[in-house]
């Protein structure tokens, strides 16, 4: 999967920042920490299994351009690199410091959040 394919899954799903809640936004880092675990990326010398996490805390607020939030991601040799922003502008921005394997985790997580935010508007 591509940042682009993910991007227009969102754009598909019919959501705007305003069904972003922080509820939301931490079943969506929930979910893509599960995909971090699980990829075993970033294994330091000598160790079993990846240290590819998320942090908990969830940047989120009013910018000077609109509404913003952002979470980010740790491993062994980073502390605070974007994993996901919602930029006030409209832009959604994945690992932009990432290459096409390292953003997998968080597109695959992305994903599984937008199926689940549709399961609830489909229940609503």
């Amino acid at each position: 999967m591509t940042r682009d394919e993910a991007r227009a899954a969102w754009a598909a799903a019919g959501l705007t920042y305003a069904d972003l809640t922080l509820g939301r936004l931490q079943d969506l880092r929930d979910l893509i920490g599960a995909e971090m675990k699980v990829s075993g990326l970033f294994v330091p010398s000598n160790r079993t299994g990846g240290t590819y996490r998320m942090h908990s805390k969830i940047d989120a607020g009013i910018g000077l351009d609109g509404w913003r939030a952002g979470l980010q991601c740790r491993a062994y040799y980073f502390k605070n690199r974007e994993a996901v922003t919602f930029n006030g502008n409209g832009f959604i921005g994945f690992a932009g410091w990432s290459d096409e394997t390292n953003v997998q985790p968080i597109l695959s997580g992305f994903m599984k959040w937008l199926d689940a935010l549709g399961a609830q508007r489909a229940v609503a």
